[in-house]
């Protein structure tokens, strides 16, 4: 069975576990979160009603927002996009809107709308969920494997990490 460790209980390391166990459905997903809440910027961005996505459907125009690392960002645009990002919400029940300057918001303004729909998602597929846990170290094994050490628990070994530890200083 594949093991993956997914280091980062933000919005985006709750995408990339539950799109891990998408593409593999048989794998053991475990997400660490250092804090003891998990999505705790979801639940403030946008003033508390979290500003989902941006409503623009053009992949050059949208990395256009992005002065620096623009090119690199339009294969990963292409191949999920805003629109995307609006269908897989509405597909789970969370109605959305476009506000005049294009921002992307749940219909009820509630950032908890997006955090329950992530947290339900990601119990539905499978990923575990640990907080007040974070890493301390990552080693690659001569297997290929990796060695994750971490904070209140158990030293455990992945066949992949996904780092989703958000823009802060991460050191390892």
């Amino acid at each position: 069975m594949v093991s993956i460790v997914v280091i980062g209980g933000g919005a985006s390391g709750f995408f990339s576990a539950i799109h891990a166990k998408y593409f593999f459905p048989d794998s053991d997903v475990i997400l660490f979160e250092k804090g003891k809440e998990v999505l705790q910027k979801v639940r403030i961005s946008g003033g508390g009603r979290c500003n989902v996505t941006h409503a623009c459907f053009d992949t050059r125009q949208l990395t256009e927002f992005y002065p620096r690392g623009g090119k690199a960002l339009l294969s990963v645009f292409q191949q999920f996009q805003p629109e995307d990002t609006m269908q897989w919400f509405s597909s789970r029940g969370v109605e959305l809107k476009v506000e005049d300057d294009n921002r992307v918001f749940p219909v009820s303004d509630l950032s908890q709308d997006i955090v329950d729909c992530l947290l339900q998602e990601a119990k539905s597929v499978g990923v575990k969920i640990q907080t007040a846990c974070g890493v301390k170290s990552i080693h690659r094994l001569e297997s290929g494997d990796f060695s994750c050490h971490f904070h209140n628990a158990p030293e455990r070994v992945f066949n992949r990490v996904i780092m989703a530890s958000g823009g802060g200083e991460t050191r390892l």
